[in-house]
């Protein structure tokens, strides 16, 4: 198509003339007639419009006569290019470069430049028709002539122009300006186009991308955070953590805990196999490697395989473990992560609590105390090592230290001496344990024939023989009063002992002192009825005679054990008087004391504990070991009680220990089982999206790459929601959460929370506020009630379908606000209502809805730290309700939390 317009100004394309007089009309020629002929002053003159080529023939009479023949002859170009001219829906621009001026432009462009008339835009330059300056910063002015001059010296230029329209609205123009020959000088053909729209997209285009690129590098940068506290979760986790290879069996990798477990690093561990770090059998005689492969095959093909394992340390020794296999999802490989938790400790309190009994045991069973030493020894060896193992006891009497029992690898036994500086000296003296170890050694100074040690002035003595390694010795005593001494030594390891063995042993040396105390005065009672008299007399041991009716005689121990201020006030009465009603298993104490001195009577003896009565009416346990004994023909029962309270409250913190480490075992159990479920699910739809953009960035339309954004996000923000209520959970647990109250405005807060868990669920379900006027003004802890009302209401909106109001109801009832958050929800079965406090459980129905199981748990332990109470109330398929009563309003006393 060809553009072209004429000049209001008649004649100033007349004289149309040189090298175009010689050039054919293409135009015509295509047409199959050329009216110039070979006439001379036949012109032709040719221009690039839009790209393409085309020819203009014309002379001086058709340019004159345009207007008179166009009307009657539709056939001639000129009529035809002049309609094309004036019709055209693109705007045509004549300019004149020598006069800088617009000369001629057709309807479209008057339109463009909102004109109104062609006269206005004629006889003004491109300068009058743009802002001071282009998007560049140069002036119009100074661009306009650049760009004259390149048309000029090229014949065509394109180019990007802002024009002022007379309205005063500025326009984006991409323009083509072709020059024109005519009369002896150049016009320029100037075809403008509006890219307004154009450039606008390209710059949302622009902006979207720095916009994608900002987000994507946030979003990367939030997922490295991420891989980091993971990281960091799994290198700082209690238990033991390695991934090694299903197929091989080689290892791969392990956090420090095992790298410290078995005593290699990580370089090392890489080398081997679990096999390799373990001894040759388990401890049910099957090889290791038999055992190690048949649990990894049974990982392998699905299964989560628990079992106990016992490892070994680079040093040798044994470790027992429990070891829990899951197979990693690995696109091609076999991989294996084992979460190994060291059961020493348990072990070793097992052993414990089984040393005691034994140690209690061998009391009776032992005919003498060399036998019960040599017993105590042996048990003592089950718990640590215990080669080189000695008892001393001292004789205040004589004022000798003595021992009864030595057993060392290097030394023979040491003769009495009395009491001095040196070790057994040392705990004899004070009463309490030592342990000679690396970093008293490193203190040890010698005085001439003295070994010292810098800050313990009080110990020195002469070193003889061979010096120990390491030396551990802990005081036996009774009521407080030591009476002699346990120790153990090491020549070769000194790190044979630490301070759980010295706590051990401690332990261990209460029940021996107990132990050799009871055999003490059963010898004695055996060895004449003088002696009898006189231990009966000056034992710590309670003892009294009795027959079947009443006590006969109480030696001065049974007077104090029963808080009594003379023998007489006991001697008379039955168990039945000093004793409660009934005994702790709920058996009436007549019944059972009767029957306990019939066994006596009939087998000889008797062992039992019981629950006996101070005078001022406290109860107390003791041990009473009874034995038959005949006194001038007469059937008599001899009692040896002890009082066994101190054992008693040892095996009941004992017990609350083992219980409680049963419960962090499952605590522990439950909470990797929730994080391997919880959080398997978002890290792939998290990887998943994060690979995506990395491959396809540049290929994705904008709309997908947002939805894998937002899917990165919201994944994100469900693992980390779930990593603070861990974290809560454990700073509550530590006690590190305290109630912190301070003014609050309460119904703000209220609103605060809804928005915040409107915005969180996505406005799932509406949630409506009724507040009482009364409950403007609060004193709370904000943080606490965040916790609180954000997992009440979220779980009031998760747990119910999509829509469904809940209602929350705040009022005041005197000192006390009263929260109500009721829904419609699927309701806690009534199974579950009794566990809905214990952390990780969740409710039977709760199907697919993702949780922690940590929500309500947080809920009550917050309350509590607020001095509140919480009481929830369900029913399956109705909905549940949650009252929180929190004492924020006058002056209430300070909650326990504070």
């Amino acid at each position: 198509m060809v553009y072209f317009g004429r000049d209001p100004v008649r004649g100033r394309y007349d004289g149309l003339h040189g090298d175009f007089a010689t050039r054919r009309c293409e135009w015509c020629a295509r047409a199959g007639r050329c009216r110039a002929g070979g006439d001379s002053r036949a012109r032709a003159i040719q221009c690039r419009i839009h790209d393409g080529m085309s020819t203009l023939p014309t002379s001086d009479r058709q340019w004159t006569e345009r207007p008179r023949r166009s009307a009657g002859v539709p056939g001639d170009p000129g009529s035809m290019f002049e309609l094309l001219f004036e019709r055209s829906a693109d705007p045509i621009i004549l300019f004149d470069p020598e006069a800088d001026v617009f000369v001629d432009c057709n309807p479209a462009a008057v339109a463009l430049m909102r004109a109104g008339s062609k006269e206005k835009l004629l006889q003004l330059s491109p300068a009058d028709l743009a802002p001071p300056c282009q998007p560049d910063g140069r002036p119009s002015r100074e661009c306009a002539a650049e760009i004259t001059g390149l048309v000029r010296k090229n014949g065509s230029h394109r180019f990007e122009w802002v024009a002022r329209r007379l309205d005063g609205t500025d326009v984006s123009l991409e323009n083509l300006a072709t020059a024109l020959p005519v009369d002896g000088r150049m016009l320029h053909v100037v075809i403008p186009r509006d890219i307004t729209e154009r450039k606008r997209a390209e710059a949302e285009v622009r902006e979207l991308t720095a916009t994608l690129e900002r987000r994507i590098a946030e979003r990367t940068a939030e997922l490295a955070a991420s891989e980091a506290r993971l990281r960091t979760l799994v290198e700082h986790a209690p238990e033991a953590i390695v991934v090694f290879d299903g197929r091989t069996g080689r290892f791969i990798g392990g956090n420090a805990h095992a790298c410290r477990l078995y005593g290699l690093g990580p370089e090392e561990l890489s080398q081997l196999s679990p096999a390799e770090v373990s001894p040759e059998f388990q401890a049910d005689g099957r090889r290791s490697e038999v055992v190690a492969r048949e649990k990894m095959d049974e990982a392998l093909a699905g299964g989560t395989p628990v079992f106990e394992w016992i490892h070994r340390h680079i040093s040798g020794r044994l470790i027992p473990t429990e070891v829990r296999l899951v197979r990693l999802p690995a696109e091609g490989q076999a991989l294996l992560r084992a979460s190994i938790i060291d059961n020493t400790e348990r072990k070793r309190r097992e052993q414990v609590q089984r040393a005691t009994y034994e140690i209690s045991e061998a009391v009776h069973a032992t005919e003498d105390l060399a036998s019960l030493y040599q017993q105590i020894h042996h048990i003592i060896g089950g718990l640590m090592p215990a080669r080189n193992f000695y008892i001393a006891l001292y004789d205040a009497e004589r004022e000798l230290i003595s021992f009864p029992y030595f057993v060392d690898e290097s030394e023979s036994t040491p003769r009495p001496f009395r009491l001095g500086t040196g070790l057994t000296s040392h705990v004899l003296r004070t009463g309490q344990p030592l342990l000679l170890g690396e970093e008293m050694n490193a203190r040890k100074r010698r005085l001439g024939h003295e070994v010292t040690f810098d800050g313990c002035p009080e110990l020195h003595y002469v070193e003889s023989g061979t010096p120990a390694a390491i030396w551990l010795g802990v005081p036996l005593s009774v009521a407080g009063r030591p009476f002699g001494i346990m120790a153990v030594q090491d020549y070769r390891d000194p790190h044979a002992y630490g301070e759980e063995e010295k706590r051990i042993l401690t332990f261990v040396a209460a029940q021996t002192a107990l132990a050799i105390e009871r055999k003490r005065a059963q010898q004695a009672l055996r060895e004449s009825e003088q002696k009898f008299r006189a231990l009966f007399e000056a034992t710590s041991t309670g003892v009294m005679i009795h027959d079947e009716h009443q006590y006969l005689e109480v030696n001065p121990a049974i007077v104090r054990m029963f808080g009594c201020r003379r023998a007489a006030d006991l001697v008379g009465k039955n168990p039945v008087v000093t004793s409660p009603p009934f005994q702790p298993g709920g058996e009436p104490t007549a019944e059972l004391a009767q029957r306990h001195i019939s066994e006596c009577l009939e087998k000889g003896t008797a062992r039992f504990d019981w629950m006996a009565r101070r005078a001022d009416g406290t109860d107390f346990p003791v041990e009473a070991i009874l034995t038959r004994i005949e006194v001038g023909g007469r059937r008599l029962i001899q009692a040896v009680v002890n009082d066994i309270s101190e054992r008693k409250r040892a095996e009941e913190e004992m017990w609350r220990a083992l219980e409680r480490e049963r419960e962090l075992s499952q605590l522990k159990s439950n909470f990797v089982s929730m994080v391997s479920h919880e959080f398997r699910t978002p890290l792939g739809i998290i990887l998943s999206s994060a690979q995506i953009l990395a491959d396809y960035l540049d290929q994705l339309p904008a709309a997908e790459r947002r939805e894998h954004l937002d899917a990165i996000a919201q994944n994100a923000k469900h693992m980390a929601s779930l990593m603070e209520e861990v974290l809560v959970l454990s700073q509550v647990e530590a006690g590190k959460l305290a109630c912190d109250p301070a003014p609050l405005d309460l119904p703000g807060f209220c609103r605060r929370m809804i928005e915040e868990v409107r915005s969180a669920t996505g406005s799932a379900c509406p949630i409506g506020l009724e507040l009482e006027p009364n409950c403007a003004v609060a004193r709370a802890d904000e943080r606490l009630l965040r916790h609180i009302f954000t997992n009440v209401l979220t779980n009031a909106v998760k747990y119910s379908p999509p829509g469904t109001p809940v209602a929350f109801h705040v009022e005041r009832a005197g000192a006390q606000a009263v929260c109500v958050v009721r829904d419609r929800g699927i309701g806690i079965p009534e199974a579950d209502l009794g566990r809905l406090f214990s952390a990780f459980h969740r409710g039977r129905n709760v199907g697919q809805v993702s949780g922690s199981g940590l929500g309500l748990v947080i809920v009550k332990r917050c309350v509590e730290l607020h001095g509140g109470t919480l009481q929830v109330d369900s029913r399956v398929g109705e909905g549940t309700t949650v009252t929180v009563r929190l004492p924020v309003f006058g002056n209430p006393t300070s909650p326990p939390g504070s």
